[in-house]
């Protein structure tokens, strides 16, 4: 398990983290989410024991990140930011003289950069200097750095930043078989890739965990589907009289739009379709029907809201969180 307690982190008179709290088992990926400047990277740092915090502790499977850092260490793998990578080796070079610095045995350290290699689609540039890789190549390299020990806790710094689709394809898929034995810590922007990847979300915002929430709990909290129509020959009073008995009225959204049609929206509650309803009821009315269309929305977007504190957290906040 792994048990953050009411960690503080200050650098000089500045308050990075404040009293942050969350714990953590196997297979658990969580997705630290927050703008610019939130406090995602100082976490990460501290989980990695990078650095130590200002108060606080950080536990890992019973060892502490200050008494115990270097055992700590010997079971963490760690992404940072910006990948360190040696760039006159190549990349197999590279990551058996890692695996061999981690105490892998000769047999073990290069039949796990043979397996990892092919796992994130490294097979053709196995052999080139890391000097000429691409930017999501090199991200690529530094995930099979961080798993070549097979780690306990794996640490990375957002690692889907400005990968193309098959290269993050190759990473999310990593990243989940190393959880079925791991606790997974991720940061990052690109919200619909992490949605999709982790099992729970944690928001900072200044320093605070301000939201978090499963997702289980997120793909159910009720956010439902809106029933967008367009039609013409009517009027602002009847399409709200049409409108009410299936949302309400304070809940319809009117738009007279440049051709003369009319846009209506309004919510629908997750699980009922009332498409069919809506049709008949345009068909009584003798009105003229553009366009009818559900959307609901995707995790990204649902992820976008709760970072942005539109919507309520879904499990909660403890006390320290705000």
């Amino acid at each position: 398990m792994l048990q953050v307690i009411q960690v503080t982190r200050c650098f000089g008179s500045r308050t990075a983290l404040n009293e942050v709290s969350f714990e953590a088992v196997p297979g658990d990926i969580i997705a630290l989410l927050g703008h610019n400047g939130a406090g995602k990277t100082t976490l990460l740092r501290l989980a990695a024991c990078y650095l130590q915090p200002t108060a606080g502790t950080i536990r890992l499977h019973g060892l502490d990140t200050f008494r115990d850092s270097l055992d700590f260490r010997r079971i963490t793998g760690y992404l940072p930011e910006r990948s360190p990578l040696y760039d006159d080796m190549t990349v197999s070079e590279y990551l058996y003289f890692r695996g061999r610095i981690k105490g892998l045995s000769t047999i073990k350290a290069r039949r796990r950069v043979r397996d990892l290699i092919s796992q994130l689609g490294l097979e053709d540039v196995s052999r080139r200097l890391i000097s000429g890789l691409s930017f999501g190549t090199r991200r690529r390299v530094g995930v099979v750095d961080a798993l070549l020990h097979e780690p306990k806790l794996l640490v990375l710094d957002d690692p889907l930043a400005n990968v193309d689709p098959i290269e993050a394809r190759h990473l999310t898929e990593a990243i989940g078989a190393a959880a079925r034995h791991a606790i997974v810590l991720v940061s990052g922007h690109t919200l619909e890739a992490l949605g999709a990847l982790c099992t729970r979300y944690m928001v900072l915002r200044d320093g605070l965990l301000s939201a978090q929430c499963s997702r289980h709990a997120l793909e159910t909290s009720g956010q439902g589907s809106t029933l967008e129509i367009e039609v013409t020959h009517t009027s602002d009073a009847a399409l709200r009289r049409f409108a009410t008995p299936f949302a309400g009225a304070e809940k319809v959204s009117l738009d007279l739009l440049p051709d003369g049609w009319w846009h209506v929206s309004w919510p629908v509650t997750a699980g009922v379709d009332v498409r069919d309803r809506v049709m008949a009821e345009i068909v009584r009315q003798g009105w003229s029907l553009r366009s009818l269309r559900c959307t609901t929305p995707g995790i990204g977007a649902r992820l976008a809201k709760l970072v942005a504190g539109d919507a309520p957290p879904v499990d909660g906040t403890r006390k320290g969180l705000s």
